[in-house]
Order: C-alpha cells, then sequence, then structure tokens
C-alpha cells in the first residue's frame, strides 16, 4: 500500500492530533474490532442472498456463476481503495475525523470539491433510503405466507396490512445510534442470518412432493443480455455495503483492516448463499421463485425460516439506515444524543418508506432499480476515481514532508559541523577507513562483483514491484473497472425503464384500497 512506508509521517501525524485533538478523548468511547466489524459487514448483507439471489442465479444458468464472482471481486477492489481512501484522507488532514459521520460526503470534497461532495450525499440517500424497501416487502410477503402456510389457506392477511404492522415495530430499532451501538443487534442478525441458511437447506431436503428432474430447464447457453443485465442489478444491490462501509470503518480500532472485515463478510455470506443455490438449482432448477421460500412446502422449519427472515430484516435496516439518519438529522440540526427530535425523524423516514412499499409491490424490481441505476457509481465509478486523486495528494504531501525534513537536517548539520576538531577527527577516521580497505586487495574485486549482481537483482526486483504497483492500483485497473462501472450502470438504466413501463405496477396496494 502506497501510505505504509511513511513513518515520519505517522509520527507527524500522531503529534498533530494530540495537539488539535487532545489525548482524553481517544480512548473515550468503544471502538469496533475486526471481529464486530466483520460481523457488521454480514447484517449489511443480511438474508437477501440466502434467499432472494438464488433464482437470479439460476435465470442466467451457467454463466450466473462467473457473472457473480466478478461482480463481487470489483466490489471488494471498490470497498477496499475506498477504505484507503479514508486512511489517506485522516494522515493528510487530521480534521476530516469530525467529519465521521457522513464519510463518504467527506472524501468526495477532499478530493474533488464541494460539488462532487453534494453529488456524493444525495446519491447515498437515494440509495440508502431505496435499499430498506425490499427490506420491509420480503418481511411483509414472508408473514403473509407463514399465515396462509400454517392455515392452509384459510387465514391470510395481505401483506399490505403486514407493512404498516413492521413500520410500527422498526421505529423504536431505528432510534438506535451507529453501528458501534449495535454490537449486540449485528452478533444476532448474524446468528439468525446462519440459522436461515441451515433452516433453509434443511426444508429443500424435506420437500418429498413429486418426482423431479435435477436442474429442471436450466440451460448452459448463453442467456439472455436483458436477463444479465437484471442479474446484475439485483447482484450489485445484495452485495453493495458502500454507503455504510466508512460509517464502520471510522467506528473501528483499527481503520487499515477495514479490507479484512469486508473479504470476510463476503467469504462467510457467499458461502451460505453458493450452497443455497445449488441445492435450489439441483432441486426446483428454473421453476424457483425469486424468493426461495415461496416454493417450500409447508413445514416446521419453513415456518422457522420465515420469522427469522423477518426479524433480521428488521435488523440489518436498523444498521443499513444508520448512515442516512446521521445525514438528515444533521441537516435539520438534530441533537447527536437520543432525543425526541431524533425519533420523530427516523420514524418520519420508516414511514415515508413504508408508503412507497405500498405503491411498488415488486422486491425484484426494486433491487434491479437500486442496485443497477443507483449503486454502480458509488460501487464501480467513485471510488476508484476517489482513490487516484488521493494517490496524488499523498504524493505531494510526502514530496513536501522531505522538503522539510531534508531543510531542518541541513540546518542541523551545519551547527553540528562547525567545530574544526570534528572535521578533523572525521578526516582522520575517513583515511584510516580507506586505507583499511586498500590493504584488502583481491577480496574487493570481488566483493564489488558480489555488489554488482546484487544490484542488478534489487533493481529487477524494484521494477518487478513498480510494474505490478502500476497494473494494480493505478491506471490499468482502476480505468477498467470505471469504463464497466459507467457502462453497466447506462445499459441498466435503460432496461429498467422499459421493464417499470411494461410491468403493471400501479394497481398495489393504495388502488386496492380504493376500491
Amino acid at each position: 500500500m502506497a501510505y505504509q512506508g511513511y513513518s515520519s509521517s505517522d509520527q507527524l501525524l500522531h503529534r498533530q492530533r494530540e495537539r488539535l485533538f487532545g489525548t482524553a478523548g481517544t480512548g473515550s468511547t468503544r471502538k469496533l474490532s475486526l471481529f464486530f466489524a466483520t460481523l457488521c459487514v454480514v447484517d449489511l448483507f443480511g438474508v437477501f442472498p440466502i434467499v432472494a439471489l438464488p433464482k437470479s442465479i439460476i435465470s442466467c444458468g451457467l454463466y450466473g456463476v462467473p457473472l457473480v464472482l466478478f461482480v463481487i471481486t470489483l466490489q471488494i477492489y471498490t470497498a477496499v481503495v475506498l477504505g484507503r481512501c479514508w486512511t489517506i484522507a485522516e494522515k493528510l488532514d487530521p480534521s476530516i475525523v469530525a467529519k465521521n459521520r457522513y464519510p463518504y460526503a467527506a472524501i468526495a470534497e477532499f478530493t474533488y470539491g464541494r460539488r462532487m461532495s453534494l453529488f456524493v450525499t444525495v446519491l447515498l440517500d437515494l440509495t440508502v433510503f431505496g435499499g430498506g424497501i425490499p427490506n420491509l416487502l420480503v418481511a411483509a410477503q414472508n408473514l403473509q405466507l407463514l399465515g396462509s402456510r400454517i392455515s392452509s389457506g384459510s387465514f391470510e392477511i395481505s401483506f399490505c396490512y403486514w407493512l404498516l404492522i413492521i413500520g410500527l415495530f422498526l421505529c423504536p430499532i431505528m432510534w438506535l445510534g451507529s453501528p458501534k451501538n449495535m454490537r449486540t443487534l449485528a452478533s444476532i442478525s448474524v446468528v439468525v442470518c446462519s440459522s436461515v441458511a441451515i433452516l433453509t437447506w434443511i426444508s429443500i431436503g424435506e420437500d418429498k412432493g413429486s418426482s423431479f428432474t435435477p436442474f429442471n430447464d436450466i440451460t448452459l447457453g448463453l442467456p439472455p443480455f436483458v436477463q444479465l443485465l437484471k442479474a446484475y442489478g439485483i447482484i450489485a444491490f445484495q452485495f453493495d455495503i458502500h454507503p455504510m462501509l466508512l460509517t464502520i470503518q471510522v467506528d473501528m480500532q483499527h481503520k487499515r483492516q477495514i479490507g479484512k472485515a469486508v473479504l470476510f463478510g463476503i467469504v462467510t455470506t457467499c458461502t451460505l448463499s453458493a450452497i443455497t443455490t445449488f441445492l435450489t438449482a439441483y432441486r426446483y432448477g428454473m421453476d424457483a421463485t425469486n424468493n426461495v421460500l415461496q416454493i417450500l412446502p409447508r413445514s416446521w422449519s419453513l415456518y422457522m425460516t420465515i420469522l427469522l427472515v423477518t426479524l433480521q430484516l428488521c435488523l440489518s435496516s436498523a444498521v443499513g439506515n444508520s448512515a442516512l439518519f446521521q445525514h438528515i438529522e444533521d441537516v435539520l440540526g438534530a441533537s447527536r444524543d437520543f432525543t425526541i427530535k431524533r425519533c420523530i425523524i427516523r420514524s418520519t423516514l420508516v414511514w415515508l418508506g413504508v408508503l412507497i412499499a405500498e405503491i411498488l409491490p415488486r422486491f425484484d424490481l426494486v433491487m434491479g432499480i437500486i442496485g443497477g441505476t443507483l449503486t454502480g457509481p458509488l460501487i464501480f465509478i467513485l471510488p476508484p476515481l476517489f482513490y487516484q486523486r488521493m494517490l496524488e495528494l499523498e504524493k505531494i504531501y510526502s514530496q513536501e514532508l522531505k522538503r522539510s525534513y531534508s531543510t531542518e537536517s541541513s540546518m542541523v548539520s551545519e551547527d553540528h559541523f562547525e567545530d574544526s576538531d570534528v572535521d578533523t577527527v572525521g578526516g582522520d577516521s575517513r583515511r584510516s577507513w580507506y586505507d583499511s580497505i586498500g590493504s584488502q586487495g583481491s577480496s574487493i574485486s570481488l566483493s564489488a562483483v558480489r555488489n554488482t549482481v546484487k544490484k542488478w537483482i534489487e533493481v529487477g526486483g524494484t521494477r518487478c514491484k513498480q510494474l505490478c504497483h502500476f497494473m494494480y492500483s493505478d491506471c490499468i485497473l482502476a480505468g477498467s473497472v470505471i469504463v464497466f462501472g459507467i457502462a453497466a450502470t447506462l445499459a441498466s438504466t435503460y432496461y429498467n425503464m422499459f421493464d417499470v413501463r411494461e410491468t403493471q405496477l400501479w394497481f398495489s396496494c393504495l388502488s386496492a384500497w380504493r376500491r
């Protein structure tokens, strides 16, 4: 990493922080460890990759696997470089820690100015707010499914009414603070996700229905391009943690470990999702539903799974919407402490999400719109763009530090060597050193050859490292990710516009209540 080699600058940064902020406040709040940061990442992914992702992958056939791996790999890369941006920004300007309630926008302003910060802020708010709507829809539809399965269809409350009940349940949970105040919620959420996966596998194994054909109707050919775009949008939505990533990082005890937290969280979630997808594809094939639970037979494991999924969606909403709530509270001048004003603001946003969910009943379409149109810039375009700018600023910063250190050292050396006796002693030492070398004869020539060969090896290794660094962090990789992000965002947005136009959405709950 480009910023790890400047130990002197890190010491200077530490002294500057002590002067600016003092030492008393550094340990005043509990920070997130790597373990709890990983739990927060898994909590942000939630149960969607387990119950709502398999259908999208199965619809793409054999090409669904490389599509998921490709998108997730790019997301890991951009998440890591985004975390590095904050680490570099803290070194270049320690006062940026005062903006830790909206770190993504702070990085945008630090690199490209106020207008970019406003753009990122609006995009973040829309993404985070829209991301909570599928949570509400899936939770409400699961409760409707639970009532229908238990009563064999005789007792079924529409998800439109369950949305209102869930809104009432969510409000007190949303009044909590930032992720460092939610260790218990994150821990419970991860246990719930693991339990959901295991219970789903059991339910699939208990399906003793009519005979089936393994991997029914799943083709090995290339699926339609539109299907790939739709799957891309859903994958991007379900694995997007960028709006919340920096909020977790600024609460971490060791901020440079954010990359490990992201990697461990993704590996955990992808393992659970991959097993569920394989079992679903083997048992149901193309007959799988957008929500895997809807095709499972009646069983106590299914009932428990539905309840746990609903619980996890509610808990993950508390963590996932934290960044949006904090920003709106700052804009409206609300206190950072627990107040009535905070409760009113957060409850209003919750009920606004409920209203939109009543209007848009298809959670898969909402995922596609948010994942394909809104998260593309946040995931694939802005992080590499910010990182390149941060590297330039860091390079300027290190050059200025070296210049200032060289100036100081030259002043010290002038004062130190004013005494002529020191020069005499140094001259005698140098002469004796040269005399000792001259007496070594042939051993010097052998040593010179060894030093020359060693120098060539070091130069070659340095060139290889420079080439690898160029390939990894600079123009080629970052530029490729940005180009992919732009192309995928435009194509997915174009598809979503026609998909919304062709889908009969507006009957929903509100139109049904008018009848």
